[in-house]
């Protein structure tokens, strides 16, 4: 179930890939091979205080969110695309994904 709701999270406009990764930053669940989420770890753990961290870059945005349990799941969201729902649908996907966990 934790691979449907991961998979749920791309709609093509404003998720294009996102990943499931557990508390030791290995990849659980991802939804594009050429997504790599676990380099964005060592950015979580430079400010282990936040829950969320949005990092922009010339192609596109990506937002890990931490929860919990200490897995997290980062979202890939092209530039120009509505980081507001993005960020809406990823803090859906954290509260429906925990029970799976």
């Amino acid at each position: 179930m934790a691979n449907t709701v991961i998979s749920d999270l791309v709609d093509g406009e404003c998720i294009i890939s996102a990943a499931l990764l557990d508390a030791d930053g290995f990849t659980i669940e991802r939804t594009s091979n050429e997504f790599k989420p676990k380099a964005m770890m060592a950015i979580m753990d430079l400010n282990p205080n936040s829950s969320i961290i949005t990092v922009v870059n010339e192609d596109n945005t990506v937002v890990i969110s931490r929860m919990q349990s200490g897995h997290s799941i980062v979202i890939q969201s092209p530039n120009g695309g509505n980081l507001g729902k993005a960020r809406m649908n990823l803090s859906k996907a954290c509260t429906a994904i925990l029970p799976f966990l």
